[in-house]
């Protein structure tokens, strides 16, 4: 009895104690079954007391859960984001690229303007220059008779007439014939009457050139005397011959007007300064010639004389304000969406006037240039989106009603009858037909 209640004191006294916590892993020992023997032997002991005994921990009983694999999840979404942003840059290089070549719309505009700007006028020069030239105009020339007079003596005391068609003859032999009836005075001796008629030869040619008194005969009536007093001339036999055109006179002039405006305008150069350019000179020519057209001659002399004055402008100053001027009124004709295609043409019409003292010129000038409609980066990424994945003639109709594209054409690698979906995949060229 003794002995038991000392054990029941000793098991009440561990049982009250509180336990140190001893981590699992350093004791090695497991608990005595004398304890777990008591236990069910005193239930008295522990009524009424919220005291829990645990058994003793042991390694199989506290094996740690296993944990879920979260990591795998991570795993997949990784891989899904990778193959997702491989098939967004794949798909588009399997897909067939298209090349859409755009034409803008061109327009050439035409502007006159009176601009002033510096300029001074040049000292004149006069140069003078001549040359000879072959006549070229042919001429065929028929034989001529030669004509003259013939005077008539009457002696008689009454008057007489001899009919017109009377042949007389020289004493060369040469005949001529009257061309008009004669009525002779009566003589009233010593003094004869006499009438002058005119004739020709019967034959054409140069021998009908009879001189003086060749004719020195009596004739036709009665005391009458036929006599020529002058020559016969323009009888003349048939020939070719040369002589001078107006086109003869023309040639040379205009030979010589393009040596001598060559040389003023070297001569004029030589006057200018650094940033200046010369006005085409006005030039006042002469021109004479030692025959005129029409003239029998197997070639022409020809003089011409100039005298050319010029103005030097500043280039730069024109350029600019004509480039100025032309841009206002592309703007307002066609609107801000144009820009000039290459450069402006400028055509100087003519020098209006020059005031030395200001040292200011005007002129009259023409400025020409073709302006094209603007397809912009920002334009293209819109026309891309509206024809991305449309049939090629949609897309074309849409494209052509764009108002600043005249022309365009689709080729799509592979033959495919549609554009790529991809906006990436498909590449705007413009080309401009003036450039």
């Amino acid at each position: 009895m003794h002995k038991a209640a000392l054990e029941e004191e000793a098991l009440t006294d561990t049982t009250n104690e509180p336990q140190p916590e001893t981590p699992p892993i350093t004791q090695p020992e497991a608990p005595e079954p004398e304890t777990t023997a008591l236990v069910p032997t005193e239930p008295d002991v522990i009524e009424g007391e919220v005291i829990e005994i645990d058994p003793p921990e042991s390694t199989e009983d506290h094996t740690p859960p296993k944990q879920k694999p979260y990591w795998l999840l991570i795993v997949f979404t990784i891989a899904c984001c990778l193959i997702y942003f491989s098939a967004s840059f794949l798909v588009p290089l399997f897909t067939p690229p298209a090349t859409v070549t755009i034409i803008p719309v061109e327009r050439t505009i035409t502007h006159r303007a009176v601009i002033q700007v510096p300029g001074r006028a040049l000292l004149p020069l006069t140069l003078m220059q001549s040359t000879n030239a072959p006549a070229t105009g042919n001429r065929h020339q028929d034989a001529t008779r030669a004509t003259g007079t013939i005077t008539l003596y009457n002696g008689l005391l009454s008057r007489q007439t001899i009919v017109a068609g009377t042949v007389l003859t020289g004493n060369d032999g040469v005949q001529i014939i009257t061309d008009q009836a004669a009525t002779i005075p009566a003589g009233n001796p010593p003094i004869y009457g006499q009438i002058t008629v005119s004739a020709h030869a019967v034959l054409a040619g140069s021998r009908g050139n009879i001189p003086s008194f060749d004719i020195n005969t009596a004739c036709c009536a009665t005391s009458v005397v036929a006599k020529n007093t002058q020559p016969f001339t323009g009888g003349a036999s048939a020939r070719d011959f040369l002589v001078v055109t107006r086109t003869d006179i023309n040639t040379v002039v205009t030979s010589l007007l393009v040596t001598l405006s060559q040389s003023e305008d070297a001569a004029l150069q030589v006057q200018l300064h650094e940033g200046e350019a010369l006005i085409t000179p006005n030039c006042t020519p002469r021109v004479s010639s030692n025959h005129k057209p029409g003239d029998e001659a197997k070639q022409v002399s020809v003089t011409v004389s100039v005298i050319c004055s010029g103005i030097a402008y500043a280039t730069h100053t024109l350029h600019q304000n004509a480039t100025q001027l032309f841009t206002s009124d592309a703007t307002r004709k066609l609107g801000a969406y144009y820009t000039l295609l290459g450069d402006i043409q400028i055509t100087i019409i003519h020098a209006i006037g020059t005031n030395t003292r200001q040292g200011q010129t005007q002129m009259l000038v023409q400025v020409t240039g073709t302006l094209v409609y603007q397809i912009t980066p920002a334009i293209q990424q819109h026309l891309i989106k509206l024809i991305a994945g449309k049939p090629q003639q949609q897309a074309l109709a849409a494209l052509l009603t764009f108002p600043g594209i005249q022309g365009a054409h689709i080729s799509v690698k592979g033959g495919n009858r549609t554009l790529p979906q991809y906006p990436g995949n498909i590449t705007i060229v413009v080309v401009y037909r003036s450039a």
